[in-house]
């Protein structure tokens, strides 16, 4: 009953994306490629490690560009260049859990002076519910330009063209590091992701999240997304992009993911 009620909310999200799309200015590959001023690419998860960052640490992220994803938008930190769009709401089916959720969401992504020139990349396709609703309820900013994404799920495998979907094997992280690669940087360093616990950087110290606490869990204990699934497959994505000229680093040295990610450390600045 589940599954019939998750395809009949895809199959109205995907009627009204494809109805609410011309209010939007939609880039290509080409444009997309073409947005691209640094070499350099800043990614932000949502730890509480970024509360720890100094300003001259935030002023050399603003000297390349920025992509943050899923509730960054809450952020007042940092120029938001790129902004991905797939999880928001802790049940997407229930409209007393989404819409608020929804609601905050994109009025934080339309008002706030951080993403006044955002480029939004949105989750696209059948099973993308939040991407699909961005759009077909006219929830983005509409003068902000659009570039959408459709996603492999459950597929470790690194994807190669945005044709091919991204890939999503455990989190919107390796969605985004998957389009950072395609988009052409070939220096991306992920800063605020921690994994050793599951502290939010807009939250007190000692605060757990309120969808946390539904699942049982509490603020000191190590991120959902901390087994050795993700860890791994960065791993991977670091020995098969190298070759290629590509290089991926981790920021704070308490992450997780600084046991198979080489750290980002500019001459007088770092944790």
């Amino acid at each position: 009953m589940r599954v019939l009620r998750a395809n009949r909310v895809r199959l109205r999200e995907w009627v009204r994306f494809h109805t609410g799309r011309r209010r939007y200015p939609f880039l290509s590959e080409d444009e997309l490629e073409a947005s691209r001023t640094s070499d350099t690419l800043f990614v932000f998860g949502s730890g509480w490690s970024l509360n720890e960052l100094r300003p001259e640490e935030w002023a050399h992220f603003e000297e390349h560009q920025t992509l943050g994803f899923n509730w960054f938008v809450r952020q007042d930190f940092v120029r938001a260049d790129y902004h991905l769009v797939r999880g928001i709401g802790a049940d997407d089916l229930r409209p007393e859990s989404w819409r608020p959720a929804v609601e905050e969401y994109f009025r934080r992504a339309r008002e706030s002076a951080r993403f006044r020139s955002t480029i939004f990349v949105v989750h696209t396709g059948f099973n993308a519910i939040n991407g699909n609703r961005a759009i077909g309820l006219g929830l983005l900013p509409h003068d902000r330009p659009v570039f959408l994404y459709r996603s492999k799920l459950g597929q470790p495998d690194f994807s190669w063209s945005f044709r091919d979907g991204l890939a999503h094997p455990n989190s919107t992280l390796e969605d985004a590091v998957n389009f950072a690669v395609l988009a052409g940087w070939t220096r991306i360093v992920l800063v605020g992701v921690d994994l050793y616990d599951r502290r939010y950087f807009w939250l007190g110290h000692d605060e757990t999240r309120p969808e946390d606490e539904l699942r049982g869990a509490r603020h000191a204990e190590a991120h959902s997304r901390a087994g050795t699934g993700m860890i791994t497959t960065f791993g991977a994505w670091r020995g098969m992009l190298e070759p290629r000229g590509i290089q991926l680093f981790v920021y704070n040295p308490r992450s997780l993911l600084a046991d198979v990610l080489p750290l980002y450390a500019p001459p007088g600045v770092g944790l």
